[in-house]
């Protein structure tokens, strides 16, 4: 567009606008997100592969839990990082040329970069959800289910199993079955009502008066027995309350380290796009760097 003044001096003012091709270059930024996955995966795998083979069930076995837990977010962010660095320098090396001169060519290249990190993650989370993420909330799932259902109704374990515990019977003749079972309801739907396994005093006294007329133990026996069942049952019950606190921790952790290595990712895949668009631009040769010679390729 050009405007002209009827005076003695003439302005003229140009716009130029690139209509030849979209300011993305999608495949470029396609086929980064995709190397920075597939090498992620490859790593992750490996990763994981290592992680089981020093850790066990058996403690004096396995490295500590605060070792693991610091290993794996050092890999973590070593992983994300180099698979991103990967991903932005071919974005960058890949990306068609502009017309010279564009003084936004660095930009441009690490906008690419950032665009290739984006799309990488939303595969990675995928893959993420399937390796994971998915295996560590479903120990997290697990475990805050056994404390928070532990004492969920009298057709579950652990509170069938106490209350059979406390009306166990040498003599199961002495008593009729429908009286047996009614008794072992009754005592069920008490232990379900303390999530923690602290019973009230009334509600105790009653447990003994259910063991000596189901077992025919003294008073004094059957209050032992009620306190041993009963003190079985808070230590299980704590028991796994600590083990959904650890998951629960693992998990929180889990997720800092990730998106923390993201985050980081981030800026390296810019900073490789534009190295890969600085060689793209120069047209280095990255054959003695990769071990591959027009030579020995003739040969």
């Amino acid at each position: 567009m050009s405007v002209h003044d009827s005076g003695p001096e003439v302005a003229v003012v140009e716009t130029t606008i690139n209509t030849e091709r979209s300011s993305v270059d999608w495949g470029a930024v396609i086929a980064g997100a995709v190397i920075a996955a597939a090498i992620s995966f490859v790593l992750f795998t490996f990763g994981a592969a290592v992680g089981l083979s020093i850790t066990s069930p058996y403690p004096a076995e396995s490295v500590s839990a605060v070792t693991f837990a610091l290993v794996l977010g050092l890999w973590i962010v070593l992983v994300t990082v180099m698979s991103f660095l990967a991903g932005g320098y071919f974005t960058g090396l890949l990306m068609q040329r502009r017309a010279a001169g564009d003084h936004e060519t660095e930009m441009r290249d690490g906008m690419h970069g950032v665009l290739a990190w984006g799309f990488g993650v939303l595969i990675g989370a995928v893959i993420t959800a399937f390796t994971i993420a998915g295996p560590a909330r479903s120990g997290a799932d697990v475990a805050a289910n056994v404390a928070g259902t532990a004492l969920a109704g009298a057709d579950r374990t652990p509170v069938a199993y106490y209350a059979d515990l406390l009306l166990r019977s040498d003599r199961p003749e002495a008593v009729a079955p429908a009286e047996t079972e009614a008794r072992r309801g009754e005592a069920a739907r008490i232990l379900a009502r303390y999530p923690t396994g602290e019973v009230e005093t009334k509600d105790r006294a009653y447990l003994n008066q259910l063991v000596m007329r189901q077992t025919g133990l003294a008073e004094a026996e059957a209050t032992t027995r009620v306190d041993t069942a009963l003190s079985d049952l808070r230590s299980m019950v704590t028991q796994a309350r600590d083990a959904a606190e650890k998951a629960r921790k693992f998990a929180l952790f889990l997720g800092f380290a990730v998106a923390g290595a993201l985050a980081v990712a981030a800026a390296a895949a810019w900073w490789a796009a534009v190295q890969g668009g600085e060689h793209r631009d120069q047209n280095v040769d990255l054959r003695p760097y990769i071990g591959w010679r027009r030579e020995a390729r003739l040969r």
